[in-house]
């Protein structure tokens, strides 16, 4: 996958979404909810003053979500994570205890365990004594249903007294409340999760629920629409599904005649279907239509891509692949 791609991806899952400058952050009016896509439910908190700072899918399915309270110098995160079994308090219970074990440290004000509206809470104060640092306080919570733990995290760090009263004001307000409808982009972070893992066969649902929502409510960006298609094209190639990933790529360049990445796409689905002229007249396209664009991420270097490799002792096809890599005159 070509490094913009890769860097496009990495944004879209959101675990990648840390604001370094202005834009990026979402300020949050009131209560969030967070929820899993194959999920009718969610964790909602109020988040008022909190700002998002990421908000995805991590490579290993975790849902994530970090925002901060610049003016209270707080850092808020939640992580909701599916398990093969049911999620138990006890579960809950043992999770925080590891925290516990960890935070047991000379420098370390507690851990103190206490409980927040039934939920199991562990907080502790660790001080920093070298010139320069500041105190640091941590509360960390987990809550259970069906198979899925979610793990809440709140600290404060500054110079000024904490008042822990701030960090449990926003765990006296969670609930959990309906799951709002999945939208476009929260099916194309779901499948990207496993497609980042090479599991291209778990990828394909959601990919496709996504691609089905576009086709009749378009709400993605351009660029993150040319990767959905591009994904699912490449999923289901890599699963052995040839026909779904032609009629795929026929769908985008059905939108974009002119896209070069999809007339390569194409080349590959051809190569696999082991027709050669297809696939040469694909290439020859793609090259042409990236020679035309502004596209600054170039194509791949078709000689070394192993799609092609029945095709590399072939006289003709490898006479093409050293001309399309010939510089533009």
């Amino acid at each position: 996958m070509p490094s913009a791609m890769k860097q496009l991806l990495a944004s879209a899952l959101g675990y990648a979404l840390l604001a370094s400058g202005a834009g990026l952050a979402e300020e949050i009016p009131h209560q969030r909810s967070i929820a899993l896509i194959d999920k009718t439910w969610a964790v909602s908190l109020d988040m008022t003053g909190y700002r998002v700072q990421a908000d995805g899918v991590k490579p290993d399915s975790r849902r994530y979500v970090l925002a901060t309270n610049d003016a209270a110098a707080m850092q808020l995160s939640v992580t909701l994570e599916a398990v093969s079994g049911q999620a138990t308090e006890q579960g809950c219970l043992a999770h925080l205890h590891r925290i516990a074990q960890t935070a047991a440290a000379p420098s370390h004000a507690g851990p103190t365990r206490t409980e927040i509206n039934q939920l199991p809470v562990f907080e502790y104060l660790l001080h920093e004594t070298s010139a320069g640092r500041t105190d640091q306080f941590h509360l960390f919570a987990c809550t259970n249903k069906d198979n899925v733990y979610a793990d809440i995290h709140l600290s404060h760090s500054g110079t000024t007294t904490v008042d822990a009263s701030q960090l449990r004001k926003v765990l006296e307000s969670l609930s959990i409340v309906a799951a709002a409808q999945p939208g476009s982009l929260d099916y194309f972070r779901a499948g990207s999760a496993p497609y980042l893992q090479g599991q291209f066969k778990q990828a394909i649902p959601h990919y496709e629920r996504a691609v089905a929502l576009e086709r009749t409510n378009p709400s993605l960006d351009k660029a993150l629409w040319r990767l959905l298609v591009h994904n699912l094209g490449v999923a289901y190639r890599r699963s052995g599904d040839l026909a779904r990933a032609k009629t795929t790529i026929d769908y985008g360049l059905s939108q974009e005649p002119a896209n070069p990445s999809f007339h390569y796409d194409l080349a590959r689905t051809y190569a696999g279907m082991n027709e050669r002229d297809r696939a040469m007249q694909s290439l020859h396209d793609a090259f042409l239509h990236f020679r035309r664009s502004n596209d600054r991420d170039p194509i791949p270097d078709p000689r070394q891509d192993v799609s092609f490799g029945r095709f590399m002792l072939d006289p003709a096809f490898r006479t093409l692949t050293e001309s399309l890599m010939q510089p533009a005159i």
